[in-house]
Order: structure tokens, then C-alpha cells, then sequence
């Protein structure tokens, strides 16, 4: 594929480019907000006119750290419309972001993007010049090639080559932290049908990234891939820490975090710490989706799919563990809802996995997370006690279990679980606030000396079989 020279590459730099996004949500408004924060002009596309108007008027709020901020400082560089025709004529790239929801084959739909190029293609009809788009999206691979390339070319008349180009530039980011993942990537990946479109989205990409970012630029169904293997690769490596987890709390002696810590020298820190099972709305159905694209293709797709088994029997090893350490009467306070700490999202977020599996089993459950009570009060009702506070949590429960290492646990006063039980499935607390708790539970750490475990007939004759 194509090398810039450093010439290229300082013309590029110093290029203001127009530019518009299709989607203005959460990733959407946030990539329209870094472009026009690094100085190109912006239009955001979007069919819902509160989001259209609210961004003309500078008045739309986001959660996502930063982005308020490059909205206020790009006065009139960024503005939105929900005129396709208007956002193409004024520009010559434009990114797609918009839904890809998985459907009943564990695939990812590709109606939204679709329809957005059918908007796109019938503007083109209208433009003269050049135009090069690129799909942030994630999709299943082949569907570049297959219909979206092929729906942009129908739609606007147009082939791919001279005067119409297309990309596939997934970004890899996560809830709470977009900008960070935007603006310092740990590498941008273009998926390019020809050179000269690669070069102009590397352009948008290179305005905003530390000059150090590793660039990688291949043909899209190879960043399609890309895309989905990076996730299920980290799922593995959630889900190989998450194992050494369980071997160590049933292992005299034995302390998850010194292994681990040890075998990053090796393998790397990223994802790898022995904790709770992995959620959230992009790691679980880039597995199932990677399976998929591998079954139609007729290789393996054991790989992603026993990530999933294992990850689903994790869940129920750390219920097991806790309702061990509970009495029937007992209420169980969870602290930290959401599928990861500072965001509100609870798609597929452990912890309301683990209250569903307490209330199955008649158990009184007290909640508490400074972001994400209102969405599981949504969720649960009145089947779930809700906390104001941390320290109001565990005033209302007699064992509490912490399921997400969040920040606001440094404020919470420990010394109200003098006499309760602390479950930490991710050995957050300092050593002074475990102090001050009746009976801490770390799970991840076997029991500080030798444990009866190696007394059991059972046991001692099986480990004399393995060894002998």
C-alpha cells in the first residue's frame, strides 16, 4: 500500500480539510468534535433535528470527557444539518458512524450504513469533484467489498477509483474515554480500496494523533478482520487473567496479582487482570461475530466461542463464591453497576448479571454506582434497594461485594463494615481500608497459609496421581 514521504506528509499536516460525519452519536459527536477541535471544517449529518439544532446552537451536552469543551472552542468550524446533499457538496470526506446492531445470525446489520450511503450516493450524483468515504462502523468482513462499496457506486453513479473513493477506519475506543482513543490511538488502522484515499483519511487521522502513532493501511476486508480479531483478542486475555483468578482463590498461598504481574513481562499489562467476567456492547458480539464469519468460511470458530463459555462459567464461579460467603438472610450490596467504571451503560455489564442471579435465588440485593443507578433502576424496580451513596450501601448491607475498582471507593468510610463481610473481586482497597473492615475477602488470593484443601483424601491422592 501506499508510503508518504515526509514531504506528503508535512503538506498533510498543515491541509485544512472539509469534512462531514454521518451519526451524530456518542462516537459520531465526539469525532466531529476532535476534527473541528484540530481545525478542519466540520458538518455533522444527522436525521434527528434536536441533535441538529442543539449542535448549531452550541448547546448540546455530552458525558464523554472532553468533548464539551472542542465543541464550545470550534465556534464556527463545526455546525450540523440534516440535509445530506447540503453536507456533501461542502465537503470531500466524509466518515459514517451509525449503527451496525447485531441480528438474529450474530452478524452486524448493515441497514443503517446503507441507508447512509444511498444518502450519500444520490448527493454525489449532484457534485462534481472527487469524494473519498470512510466507514468507522464495525462491520462483519466482506461487507466492504460486497455491498457497501457495490450501494455507493449504484447509488451515485459513480465507480470507485477516480473520482469516488472508500475506506474502512474502524476507531478503537471505549465509553467514557472516545477522545482519548481519537486523539491518542495506539495505532490508526485504514482499510483503503486505493492509495489516494487512504492518504486524504490519514490526513484527518494525522491533524489529530501524536506524530509517534503507528499507522497501519491495508485493503478493508483485511481491516475488517482486524477489527473484530482485536477484540476477541483481548477477551482472551480478559478471560486468561479471569481463570488464574479462580485458580488462585482456591489455591493456597497463591496471589493472582503477582502472577499476572510476572507474566506481563512477557505478554503485556493491557486486559490483564483477574477480575469479574467482561460485558459491555462491543467485546461479547465482536466474539459472537468473529465465530460467525468463521463458521460461514468453514474454519474453527471454537476460539471466540469457548472465550464466551468461559467467560459465562466465570460469572457463575464469583455468584458461587459470594453466596458461599452469605447467609440466606443476608443483603448483598453491589457496588459498581455499570459494565466499567465512569460510564452509565449496564449492556451486558456483570453486575446486573450478578443481581438478576441474586433476586433468581431470593436474595435481598441493596445497589449503589455514582453514574449508573438510574439505568438499573430502570432495569429492576422495586426488586432492588437503592443506595444514595457508597457509605450508605454498606450501612444497608451485611456483605458487600465490589464489582467495579471505582474511583469514588477512596471516599467511602470503610470503618461502617467493621462487623460485615467485603467480597473485592478486583483486590482494590488499600491496605488501610481493609483494616477496617470485619472480614475482607479478596478473591483472586488463596488463604495466606496452607489450607485444609491439601488435607482432603480426595485431593491429595489426585495431585499424587498427576505428579507420580
Amino acid at each position: 500500500m501506499s508510503q508518504v514521504t515526509l514531504l506528503e506528509e508535512t503538506i498533510i499536516r498543515k491541509k485544512q480539510l472539509d469534512v462531514s460525519v454521518f451519526g451524530l452519536g456518542k462516537v459520531g459527536l465526539t469525532l466531529s468534535s476532535c476534527l473541528a477541535s484540530a481545525g478542519h471544517n466540520v458538518i455533522g449529518v444527522d436525521i434527528n433535528d434536536y441533535l441538529v439544532s442543539s449542535l448549531n446552537n452550541k448547546t448540546i451536552s455530552s458525558d464523554e470527557p472532553g468533548v464539551q469543551d472542542r465543541i464550545l472552542s470550534s465556534l464556527t468550524r463545526l455546525l450540523a444539518t440534516a440535509n445530506a446533499e447540503e453536507a456533501i457538496q461542502k465537503t470531500s470526506l466524509t466518515f459514517i458512524i451509525v449503527p451496525t446492531p447485531s441480528n438474529s445470525f450474530n452478524g452486524f446489520s448493515l441497514r443503517f450504513v446503507l441507508e447512509a450511503c444511498q444518502a450519500i450516493g444520490k448527493a454525489l450524483r449532484n457534485k462534481d469533484g472527487r469524494h473519498v468515504v470512510s466507514l468507522v462502523s464495525t462491520v462483519l468482513p466482506g461487507s466492504s467489498d460486497q455491498f457497501i462499496i457495490p450501494e455507493l457506486e449504484k447509488s451515485s453513479g459513480r465507480k470507485i477509483g477516480r473520482d469516488l473513493g472508500y475506506c474502512y477506519n474502524p476507531s478503537f475506543i471505549a465509553l467514557g474515554e472516545i477522545v482519548k482513543g481519537i486523539e491518542t490511538p495506539d495505532y490508526v488502522l485504514i482499510g483503503e480500496t486505493d492509495p489516494t484515499s487512504g492518504d486524504l483519511v490519514l490526513a484527518a487521522h494525522r491533524s489529530m494523533v501524536p506524530d509517534h502513532t503507528p499507522i497501519a493501511r491495508m485493503h478493508p476486508i483485511e481491516a475488517e478482520i482486524t477489527k473484530l480479531a482485536s477484540n476477541t483478542h483481548e477477551t482472551m486475555r480478559v478471560s486468561f487473567a479471569n481463570m488464574l483468578m479462580a485458580a488462585c482463590s482456591e489455591t493456597p498461598l497463591a496471589n493472582v496479582d503477582r502472577i499476572t504481574e510476572a507474566l506481563s513481562h512477557r505478554m503485556g499489562k493491557r486486559f490483564f487482570k483477574g477480575a469479574t467476567p467482561f460485558g459491555g456492547p462491543c467485546w461479547p458480539r465482536d466474539n459472537k461475530a468473529l465465530a460467525a464469519f468463521l463458521d460461514m468460511i468453514d474454519v474453527s470458530s471454537s476460539m471466540p466461542r469457548h472465550i464466551d463459555i468461559f467467560n459465562e462459567e466465570h460469572g457463575s464461579y464469583i455468584l458461587f463464591k459470594i453466596l458461599e460467603l452469605c447467609e440466606p438472610k443476608d443483603t448483598i450490596g453491589v457496588l459498581g453497576l455499570s459494565y466499567k467504571p465512569e460510564t452509565s451503560l449496564i449492556e451486558r455489564s456483570y453486575s446486573i448479571d450478578l443481581i438478576q442471579a441474586c433476586i433468581n435465588e431470593r436474595r435481598q440485593i441493596t445497589a449503589w454506582d455514582p453514574m449508573a443507578l438510574q439505568n438499573t433502576k430502570d432495569k429492576f424496580g422495586l426488586q432492588v434497594n437503592y443506595a444514595t451513596s457508597g457509605n450508605d450501601c454498606l450501612d444497608k448491607a451485611s456483605v458487600i461485594v465490589i464489582t467495579a475498582p471505582l474511583k469514588e471507593l477512596s471516599t467511602i468510610n470503610w470503618s461502617i463494615a467493621k462487623d460485615k463481610t467485603v467480597i473485592d473481586c478486583w483486590r482494590c482497597l488499600t491496605p488501610s481500608q481493609r483494616e477496617q473492615i470485619g472480614r475482607y475477602i479478596p478473591l483472586g488470593q488463596g488463604s495466606a497459609v496452607p489450607s485444609p484443601l491439601w488435607k482432603t483424601p480426595r485431593l491429595r491422592n489426585h495431585l499424587k496421581l498427576l505428579t507420580n
